[in-house]
């Protein structure tokens, strides 16, 4: 993979390294490891169709209740699982892995800064809870319920790691090197020449963030 970036007047060609199946193990600690768990109950008469969704712990049992419909009848079964959501680096990870070139900017300034927590949002559920009137008991038990359902989800997150570190190793397996470059008046002369728009071809980057280049190419 080629990855090409402009800095000041030059354009600058990388050839990218890393080992995509150190990458694919990577991302797998990070789906079990940093994932947000949540656990999704309910009783239907279709079993769920799942897509991009990472599912575990998924069961199927029959209520013994019936739904009925005016061209059949359809019997009713329990769906309990597990949905993971991997923080978004997992699929910049997948888009690298893929040969998209330009999944390499959001790796390199993927922000890994942490956002509102759990503990976050109960402590706001709470204060919302003690704000309700008394007398209010519907929704006092609407906001109780969504306490409780808080509260069952953080015991189900209490082994949730911090990204930081795999970040860290990721960066760590993407190798670059400098093998060439080029001012961007001799492009647009070369263009010129040709007739053809030769940056339109390729994917140039305008990121600041420097990639950790392995070794530099001497241009004679």
């Amino acid at each position: 993979m080629f990855y090409f970036r402009k800095n000041g007047e030059v354009i600058e060609k990388y050839r990218v390294h890393f080992d995509k199946d150190e990458i694919a193990k990577l991302k797998k600690e990070i789906i079990n490891n940093c994932s947000f768990i949540e656990h999704k109950v309910y009783v239907s008469d279709y079993e769920p169709r799942f897509t991009n969704e990472i599912i575990r712990n998924f069961t199927c049992t029959p209520t013994g209740r019936k739904k009925e419909y005016f061209e059949e009848t359809r019997e009713l079964y329990q769906y309990s699982y597990d949905e993971y959501k991997p923080p978004y680096l997992v699929e910049l990870i997948n888009q690298f892995l893929n040969g998209d070139s330009k999944a390499i900017d959001n790796i390199l300034n993927y922000n890994i800064s942490p956002k509102s927590t759990l503990d976050d949002r109960i402590n706001l559920a709470n204060k919302e809870f003690n704000r309700i009137a008394p007398e209010d008991i519907n929704k006092k038990k609407e906001k109780l319920k969504e306490l409780e359902d808080l509260l069952k989800t953080r015991e189900l997150n209490k082994n949730q790691q911090s990204i930081d570190l795999y970040y860290a190793q990721l960066i760590g397996l993407i190798k670059f090197d400098l093998i060439d470059s080029l001012s961007i008046s001799e492009l647009v002369k070369i263009e010129s020449f040709l007739e053809i728009n030769l940056s339109s071809k390729v994917e140039i980057s305008n990121s600041k963030e420097r990639p950790f280049v392995k070794s530099l190419k001497k241009i004679d």
